[in-house]
């Protein structure tokens, strides 16, 4: 595999930090299902208008500017960008630890504009499965045997802002991590905001929680915008689930119901969920799989304003 390792950074508007961008046509999946050495393979196609485009990072230690960064990002019209009609994969991966996962992910992946991916781990396999580019947005969680594992974000198009959020599980202290991208829609002025969570999973009671949720509605009630709100949010309880319920209603959130319905349950309750505020959805299905302890979650949704 032949790796074009030049690349360019620049300084973001606000204090978050570069990401540096390097292109990545027909590479594996392996290669965008990872984390710190090499994720930064993971990065832009061909073409002026997205060349120009640096996205400003936050990360996790300025978080806190997630919500500026978001309000003061411009609106400015893209010819290009995500489409007004596209289609979502959610997944939590299992580490990656199913041999099969790599081709699994694939076939679902060919499908997607946008990819959200929780527990994603380096893996080694460099098998070609996916033909066109992707664009990464990588938060790391916790390491364990010098493995990071995170919330990743891909899709078609580049993103404008990223912001990093960690939130600590109360019994592991170890991270829980959160990625929030800003999308250009193509042709509006509008952007739509996205946020991949891993939530907080080994506690007594629904501080912690709280807590996570607390901290991602700040950046939510800034943005004017089309949301979707999800990933592995670990509701395994009533007092769990009914936190969510709260927040979504608090921030004019619906819940993306999936037919057929074969999310992961504990304790008789989905753990995965998409929420969406400014879009529809045509379609959404959860599919049993045998490569993760986690089914993934497809939806075609559907922006329809300016």
């Amino acid at each position: 595999m032949v790796v074009n390792t030049s690349h360019q950074t620049a300084t973001g508007r606000t204090d978050g930090n570069v990401l540096a961008r390097k292109p990545l046509t027909r590479y594996a999946a392996a290669l965008c299902l990872m984390s710190a050495p090499l994720l930064p393979l993971c990065a832009e196609p061909e073409g002026a208008e997205t060349r120009n485009r640096v996205p400003v990072v936050v990360t996790a230690n300025r978080s806190a500017a997630c919500g500026e960064t978001i309000a003061q990002s411009p609106q400015i019209p893209y010819e290009t960008g995500l489409p007004r009609t596209f289609s979502l994969l959610n997944w939590n991966v299992e580490k990656a630890q199913h041999p099969e996962l790599i081709d699994a992910f694939a076939h679902l992946a060919k499908q997607a504009d946008l990819i959200f991916i929780q527990e994603a781990v380096p893996v080694a396999k460099t098998e070609t499965v996916i033909s066109e580019s992707l664009y990464q947005a990588f938060v790391r969680g916790y390491v364990q045997d010098e493995i990071d594992t995170g919330v990743l974000t891909l899709a078609r198009s580049p993103h404008t802002v990223h912001c990093h959020f960690l939130a600590t599980e109360p019994w592991l202290r170890t991270p829980k991590a959160t990625s929030v991208t800003l999308y250009p829609l193509a042709n509006s002025e509008r952007s739509l905001l996205t946020v991949n969570m891993h939530a907080v999973n080994f506690a007594f009671g629904v501080g912690a929680y709280i807590d996570q949720l607390g901290v991602l509605g700040e950046v939510l009630s800034v943005h004017a915008g089309p949301i979707i709100f999800g990933g592995d949010l670990n509701t395994w309880s009533e007092g769990r689930q009914s936190t969510l319920d709260a927040f979504a209603k608090e921030h004019n959130l619906t819940a993306v119901v999936f037919s057929p319905d074969h999310r992961t349950t504990r304790f008789g309750r989905a753990l995965d969920h998409l929420y969406v505020r400014g879009l529809s959805w045509q379609s959404a299905a959860a599919t049993p799989v045998t490569t993760s302890d986690h089914n993934p979650l497809i939806a075609e949704l559907e922006y329809a304003g300016p």
